[in-house]
């Protein structure tokens, strides 16, 4: 399901260059029987099927070492953020554990004691997905996988706020021009448009983010002028 994502786009750059090595374990490869069957009917009824424990278990086994750390794809999990990104990019080894079906037999959870990590509260047809899109913001972070293409400081979430609008050319297209401010050489008055508009995009979109960085912000308190003009000691008592 994923194999191809992997091997194209920034996933195949980082590939080719040697920046990461990707690894897809089938359970099935290691499941017994005429039918190597990896799912069976859930204890205590219900619908659906369920992920057997022994070849589940025996594919996380046959890529986990010393080093691994060992994710598990579940919507119990805790939400995945840039910061999750960023620590699992220092990681060796990661082993990704994706359910199917209604989920996997929970011993396999408490015998490996996993990270779980959740991409949102929603279900999807199989953790290979999810693990997908915490694989592409891990791997871009890895040293030379972006190239030439920019860095990852100010984008959106890096700096607690969500990204700035971005335009490119022409200046004008279907009567929307490019803000004026952009096109104008100043550096210093770019930056502070940006910085302003990634406060209002998270104020707008975001009030939970925006409250994390104190936004919006206090207006400045305005010094009030002292008086020029001094009393003296005489005329006080005058």
């Amino acid at each position: 399901m994923v194999a191809g994502f992997f091997s194209e786009s920034m996933m195949g750059r980082a590939l080719r260059a040697g920046a990461v090595r990707f690894r897809i374990v089938n359970p099935r490869d290691f499941a017994e029987g005429r039918h190597r069957s990896t799912d069976d009917r859930p204890y205590g009824g219900g619908p659906g099927m369920v992920m057997l424990a022994e070849p589940l278990a025996r594919a996380v086994e046959s890529v986990a070492g010393p080093e691994s750390r060992i994710l598990l794809m579940s919507p119990g999990g805790k939400p995945f953020e840039q910061a999750d990104a960023r620590r699992l990019a220092r990681e060796k080894h990661l082993v990704f554990l994706c359910g199917h079906y209604e989920g996997i037999d929970d011993r396999v959870r408490r015998f490996f004691d996993p990270e779980e990590i959740s991409i949102g509260d929603y279900v999807l047809t199989n953790g290979a997905l999810a693990a997908a899109c915490v694989v592409d913001a891990v791997v871009r972070l890895l040293p030379g996988v972006l190239g030439a293409e920019g860095g990852t400081e100010d984008e959106s979430f890096e700096t607690g706020l969500l990204d700035y609008p971005q335009f490119t050319r022409p200046p004008v297209w279907r009567g929307l021009e490019v803000p004026a401010v952009l096109q104008g050489g100043d550096h210093e008055k770019v930056r502070k448009w940006r910085e302003a508009e990634a406060e209002r995009i998270t104020m707008e979109r975001r009030p939970d983010m925006a409250a994390k960085m104190g936004l919006p912000r206090p207006p400045p308190v305005s010094k009030k002028r002292k008086s020029s003009k001094t009393v003296s000691n005489q005329e006080r008592k005058q």
